[in-house]
């Protein structure tokens, strides 16, 4: 029960980082005229967020030659796991939205 309480708790978070950064996006979009700043703020940021990406390709490749074979993981939990790295995603574009809107 508590490890259900602890997944529940960061898919919460992930829900909220993930209307948090739309809504900052809208946001910002509308503040700034979508001008030039904020689409290479986006291209910054969406670069950043792809990185998280990559990391995930390598875990999936490199991971299983080092786990048992046998192992099997059910649907549900791999998809639980699959919002929770979309909800990682989400963090990392959002702080580097507020990181490259400082910076430019």
């Amino acid at each position: 029960m508590n490890e259900q309480a602890i997944l529940l708790f960061f898919l919460i978070l992930g829900l909220v980082i993930t209307l948090w950064l739309y809504l900052l996006k809208a946001r910002k979009s509308i503040a700034y005229k979508d001008d030039e700043r904020w689409q290479l703020i986006q291209v910054k940021a969406g670069r950043a967020a792809n990185l998280a990406d990559v990391i995930l390709i390598l875990l999936l490749v490199f991971l299983p030659l080092f786990l048992d074979t046998q192992m099997q993981l059910p649907l549900q939990r791999f998809l639980t796991f699959g919002m929770l790295f979309i909800g990682l995603r989400n963090l990392l574009e959002l702080a580097a939205i507020f990181y490259f809107d400082r910076q430019l």
